[in-house]
C-alpha cells in the first residue's frame, strides 16, 4: 500500500512539471535466473535460465519533446511476471514463482530524426512474489538444483537494479508512440529466508505502444 501511495504522490507531482506524458501497454519476452551472489568461483546462477513472457503497463513523464531536443524523463511501470530457475539436469525441475513488479526509473532521452527516437533507463524495482508452491518437479530440489545446501524459502518482496535501452517512433499523427528496447535487472535484496544469499536477475526484450499527450506548448 506504502509503495502505491508514493508512485501516486509523484505521478501527481511530476504531472505539473510535464510537457508530455506517454502511457500505454508493452509486452516482453526474455529470461531469468537466480544466483547465489556468494559464490566466488565459478558459475553464480543455481540453474539454466527460465524463459517467459511477460506484460505491463507504463507511464513516462518528458520534461520536453523529446523528439525537438534531448530530455530527461521519468518512467513507471507495472510488470507481471515470472521469475525463477530451471534445472540443468532435469527438464520438468524449476523454480517459478509470479512477481508483480513496481518500476521507477530515470529516463534520458533524445531524436534520432524521422520521427525516430533513442532512450536510456536507470532505476530501481520492487517485486512482490508469490512465495507459496515455487518449486515443481518429480525430482528432489536438492538434487534437481546441486548448487543449493537447501530447499529454497524464499521472501514475498524483493529490491531490484533496472536498466534499458531502446528506439522508439511517433505514429498516425504523432498521437502514438511505437517501441523496441532491451532491458534488465539484477536483485539488491536477497530472496530467500534461509541459508545462502540468492538474488534474481533478468534480460530481455520488449514491445508495445503508448498514447501520447502534450501538457504545455513547447516553446
Amino acid at each position: 500500500m506504502k509503495v502505491k501511495l508514493i508512485i501516486i504522490c509523484l505521478i501527481i507531482t511530476q504531472a505539473g512539471f510535464s510537457q508530455q506524458i506517454e502511457f500505454g501497454a508493452n509486452v516482453g519476452y526474455g529470461f531469468t535466473n537466480i544466483a547465489n551472489s556468494r559464490i566466488t568461483e565459478g558459475r553464480a546462477v543455481i540453474g539454466n535460465a527460465l524463459w517467459n513472457i511477460n506484460e505491463g503497463i507504463s507511464i513516462v513523464y518528458y520534461f520536453n519533446n523529446p523528439h525537438k531536443s534531448p530530455t530527461n524523463g521519468i518512467h513507471f511501470e507495472f510488470l507481471n511476471s515470472q521469475r525463477g530457475s530451471k534445472s540443468d539436469k532435469f527438464s520438468d525441475a524449476e523454480y517459478n514463482f509470479n512477481s508483480k513488479s513496481f518500476n521507477l526509473n530515470y529516463r534520458r532521452a533524445g531524436s534520432l530524426g524521422n520521427n525516430f527516437g533513442i532512450y536510456a533507463d536507470l532505476g530501481f524495482g520492487y517485486n512482490k512474489l508469490d512465495n507459496e508452491n515455487i518449486y515443481k518437479g518429480s525430482e528432489n530440489e536438492l538434487i534437481a538444483f546441486e548448487k543449493i545446501n537447501e530447499p529454497l524459502v524464499i521472501k514475498n518482496n524483493e529490491v531490484t537494479f533496472l536498466y534499458a535501452i531502446g528506439i522508439d517512433k511517433l505514429i498516425l499523427k504523432d498521437n502514438f508512440v511505437i517501441f523496441l528496447e532491451f532491458n534488465g535487472d539484477a536483485g539488491i535484496s536477497k530472496i530467500n529466508l534461509n541459508s545462502g544469499s540468492y538474488r534474481t536477475q533478468s534480460m530481455g526484450f520488449s514491445t508495445g505502444f503508448r498514447y501520447l499527450i502534450k501538457l504545455k506548448k513547447v516553446k
